[in-house]
């Protein structure tokens, strides 16, 4: 990390709140199960209005996509304390995910000033790689 940390935000119900006041990740129904200094694992159960192909039953590339971006800047929020807004994503679909369960871990690369970058991984409940991904987030400057 480049940047002094400030503000920490470790505490699991304080993200869990977070998480459960944006209607969408409340929508997503995300769980916050892990959070460090150095980033955050989540889970989520896709449901069936997550399938984007009935007859494979498989996950939209839309919900990984999301489960990334909130991994990530999860992983950011958590060593600044600060919220962040995204001001770039990049996702890797690696393989199909089925209806279940999903973890999403967010782990950080560099904190800055203003910008930060952090990774993602999607896994299955089996732990294949499902998507990746990388995002950039800037400081919005008001507390998480």
């Amino acid at each position: 990390m480049n940047a002094p940390v400030t503000g920490a935000f470790h505490d699991l119900a304080r993200i869990q709140g977070r998480l459960d006041r944006t209607p969408f990740n409340a929508w997503l129904a995300l769980r916050a199960v892990y959070a460090s200094p150095d980033g955050v694992l989540f889970e989520l159960e896709a449901r069936q209005e997550f399938v984007s192909t009935p007859e494979r039953q498989i996950v939209h590339g839309g919900v990984l996509a999301s489960l990334l971006d909130a991994a990530a800047i999860y992983a950011v929020i958590t060593a600044t304390g600060c919220l962040q807004t995204t001001v770039d994503l990049r996702v890797d679909y690696h393989a199909t995910a089925a209806v279940g369960l999903l973890r999403a871990r967010g782990t950080l690369v560099r904190l800055g000033k203003s910008l930060s970058c952090s990774d993602a991984r999607v896994e299955d409940e089996a732990g294949k790689l499902v998507a990746s991904g990388r995002g950039t987030f800037l400081n919005i400057g008001l507390p998480a």
